[in-house]
């Protein structure tokens, strides 16, 4: 049998954004597109494809219907 070496690559540890670093990066957002968006990732934990895949016919008043969640 043939083995294959891999490279053990150091993963570096994430770092986790406080509150109010979110918040001020949501308050400075220059696009009235982007802050939604960021809306929906920090409040709902959306990730991104979810978002970009929303349409006005997914929201109901206040509820937000996703066909094919990833999370």
């Amino acid at each position: 049998m043939l083995a294959k070496a891999y490279k053990n690559v150091p993963h570096r540890p994430r770092k986790i954004l406080g509150k109010e670093t979110v918040d001020e990066l949501i308050f400075n957002a220059c696009s009235v597109r982007d802050r939604p968006s960021l809306e929906l990732q920090a409040r709902c934990g959306l990730q991104i494809g979810e978002v970009l895949n929303l349409r006005v016919s997914d929201l109901s008043g206040r509820k937000i219907l996703i066909e094919d969640p990833k999370s």
